[in-house]
């Protein structure tokens, strides 16, 4: 079953009371509802000259969205699983997609959907069901002889949109796909022969992407090493005791592994250090600016300005407000003039500053972000995308 659009679907006084009977602490569970509220009531987005407010559901690219809806999902199953006389063999939930093992047959299950359908106003949820196979997230589940079986599953738009092997990233993370990819596959896969045809597949599809046949092949070969029994155990995430130090990636920075690796002898002697830092601090990239992120944003370009002009923001103690011209026409030497179409304030970002000289008014200073310039001609403050039409004799 999967759950129809749960995040927007989430009524505000059922999640947050689903959060409240979640904590035992009745304190604690006040004020983390109190924090979930304030998020769910603030979600504002603008289009286009307009801005909203979410008024229903959490807003998907929120933080808190896929645990408050985890919660949300648990107290509701609970209290319709607890009402049936009727219950799944298993079942399992991942968000909003649900796998069940039915076995009182074909006319209770349809009941048990109907009114699982009908338990809350806003939930709904689609049912696929079969006696022989049905998929679940990227695992095909077949029953073949009286056992359960798994495989692979990859959706008919899947095309291996991996990470190319020449995008701007460390070698390990590229090493670590394959290997990662190849782990997964044997996870899933309960046939060692039906596992080797799917990891055939995934090495040229890595081949596609440029990456090192050898280094592919290197990779699978030792995923395909770990015992399936031990992919499938539960295991606790280790303690690290380990400083990250965060840096953003370039190939110039390969000697800080060395340099970190030197400092262990001073660490490991000095109380204080030892202390504060724990163990050898762990190197940590960020990932640089992409092109999609320098090129594009996510904000649609306004084509009108309401209050276009220049204008003190009145800020309080700023030390620019007193100083800034107000108006939406300036004018420079020889009584050239331009009209203003945007609006700015002290507070602007990505500007470059036209200063009127009170002592000498045939000249203006031009100020950018790196130089000072002082020029004859009228340059006005407008943003960088304006400036091939705004340079005036």
């Amino acid at each position: 079953m999967d759950v129809e659009a749960l995040y927007t679907n989430i009524p505000h006084k059922d999640g947050l009371q689903a959060v409240k009977n979640t904590i035992p602490d009745n304190v604690t569970a006040n004020l983390v509802a109190e924090l979930c509220d304030f998020v769910l009531t603030h979600s504002y987005f603008t289009f286009g000259d307009n801005v909203y407010l979410q008024i229903s559901g959490t807003a998907m690219g929120t933080r808190m969205a896929p645990q408050y809806a985890n919660i949300f999902m648990a107290d509701l199953e609970q209290c319709f699983l607890s009402s049936r006389p009727l219950t799944p063999l298993l079942y399992l939930r991942y968000i909003d997609d649900i796998f069940i093992i039915w076995t009182h047959g074909k006319e209770a299950l349809e009941e048990f959907h109907h009114d699982f359908n009908y338990f809350h106003p806003t939930i709904n949820l689609s049912l696929v069901q079969s006696t022989q196979e049905i998929h679940f997230l990227d695992t095909t589940v077949l029953i073949n002889n009286g056992h359960i079986n798994t495989t692979l599953y990859r959706k008919p738009t899947d095309h291996y949109s991996y990470l190319h092997a020449s995008s701007f990233h460390p070698d390990h993370t590229t090493r670590s796909i394959v290997y990662s990819q190849a782990l997964q596959y044997s996870r899933t896969c309960s046939n060692p022969s039906d596992r080797d045809i799917h990891l055939q597949d995934l090495y040229q599809a890595f081949l596609q992407l440029q990456y090192p046949p050898a280094e592919v092949k290197k990779q699978i070969d030792r995923a395909r090493r770990v015992p399936r029994s031990h992919l499938l155990q539960d295991r606790p995430n280790k303690e690290n005791n380990r400083t990250p130090l965060a840096v953003t990636f370039s190939p110039q920075l390969k000697p800080l592994q060395r340099i970190i690796k030197d400092l262990q002898p001073i660490l490991k002697d000095d109380p204080t250090l030892s202390q504060i830092l724990g163990d050898r601090p762990v190197l940590a990239y960020r990932q640089p600016p992409n092109l999609k992120q320098i090129l594009t944003n996510n904000h649609i370009p306004h084509n009108r300005t309401t209050n276009p002009g220049t204008y003190p923001f009145n800020k309080a103690r700023c030390q620019l407000c007193p100083h800034i011209y107000s108006g939406d026409t300036i004018t420079g030497p020889n009584n050239i003039s331009h009209t203003i179409r945007g609006s700015f304030t002290c507070t602007s970002t990505n500007v470059i500053y036209a200063i009127m000289c009170q002592q000498c008014p045939s000249a203006m200073y031009i100020v950018s972000l790196k130089s000072l310039f002082f020029v004859d001609k009228l340059i006005l403050s407008f943003t960088i995308d304006q400036l091939s039409a705004v340079i005036l004799k």
